[in-house]
């Protein structure tokens, strides 16, 4: 049999198995397939921080936006580097979900981040297409059976279409500040239940959130790798717009110390030294890595602060 020209990936939970404190980040595909040397020469800026995996987003905001899969594929291929492929369902009917996974089997991608997806901006009342998924853990326990082998049944098809199974390495979403305390875990308990082994929290500025959510998922017997996710803050500005954005926390202390706006480079000593302190304490409190969401701005900055992240 020949085999399949495309390699495969090394499976996340290895990398963070092997590997005391991972740095990682993510990136957003261009828009439209425009600026594709762009997010190439910024994948290459950050493999050479130390990055030791990647990952693509896909239709950020609800948006529809290409290029997730051949840009996880290139990251693997020729940059040799793990990366984890969003996957969202938002608009998908199982038939769908089926198909396109086989595609990021066939191209050797076995790290998925499995989400369901925000709903387009302007339709707070979005509703799933029929036959759709309202819930990630729906999308999750669908890849867990493909894992299995157990596909779909078609109409007159065969019960079974053959033995072969995939192989992937199911991520899932987490939200520790979720307003409903007992549904943020129980939401997260529903895709670890379904087949998740690792998860990423949504944007993370406060170290002592993630500490309680920790605790929570421990006494509730759910040990999967939980990776904190990060953005570096510059400024003020910057920050009170993430935190309206995701909804998320700042100590009110590293709110203070940043200034009102980053217009010069005094404000890059300050930005390290902040984000070390918030790598320094979710390292002791036993988290996995740090995983940055660098958007659009992986610049000198940002990459010499993630090598200082990767070298304490």
């Amino acid at each position: 049999m020949t085999a399949l020209p495309f390699k495969a990936d090394r499976k996340l939970t290895d990398v963070l198995s092997e590997t005391k404190f991972t740095v990682s980040a993510e990136v957003i595909p261009p828009r439209n397939g425009s600026e594709q040397g762009k997010v190439l020469a910024q994948i290459d800026s950050l493999r050479g921080a130390g990055a030791q995996f990647l990952a693509v987003t896909k239709g950020a905001g609800g948006s529809l936006r290409g290029g997730s899969l051949p840009i996880a594929q290139a990251i693997k291929e020729n940059f040799n580097i793990p990366c984890i492929a969003h996957f969202t369902c938002r608009d998908l009917t199982a038939f769908d979900v089926e198909n396109q996974l086989i595609d990021h089997h066939y191209f050797g991608i076995r790290n998925i981040l499995a989400l369901r997806g925000d709903p387009p901006d302007g339709q707070p009342e979005w509703r799933p297409r029929e036959g759709g998924y309202s819930y990630a853990h729906e999308l999750i326990r669908q890849i867990t059976a493909l894992n299995r082998g157990e596909y779909i049944p078609r109409p007159g098809g065969p019960e079974r279409d053959g033995t072969a199974t995939t192989d992937f390495c199911i991520g899932a979403a987490v939200y520790p500040e979720f307003p409903d305390k007992m549904k943020r875990l129980q939401y997260f308990r529903q895709k670890v239940e379904a087949g998740a082994q690792y998860g990423i929290t949504d944007m993370l500025f406060d170290p002592e959130v993630y500490a309680r959510f920790l605790d929570d998922c421990g006494k509730a017997g759910i040990t999967i790798p939980i990776l904190p996710g990060t953005r570096i803050l510059k400024s003020r500005t910057q920050a009170h717009k993430m935190m309206a954005k995701f909804r998320v926390n700042l100590p009110s202390e590293v709110l203070n110390m940043l200034p009102e706006t980053a217009t010069g480079p005094e404000a890059i000593p300050l930005a390290t030294e902040l984000f070390m302190r918030l790598v320094e304490r979710l390292r002791s409190l036993g988290a996995p890595g740090i995983h940055v969401f660098v958007i659009s701005d992986t610049d000198a900055a940002v990459t010499a602060i993630m090598r200082c992240a990767l070298n304490r």
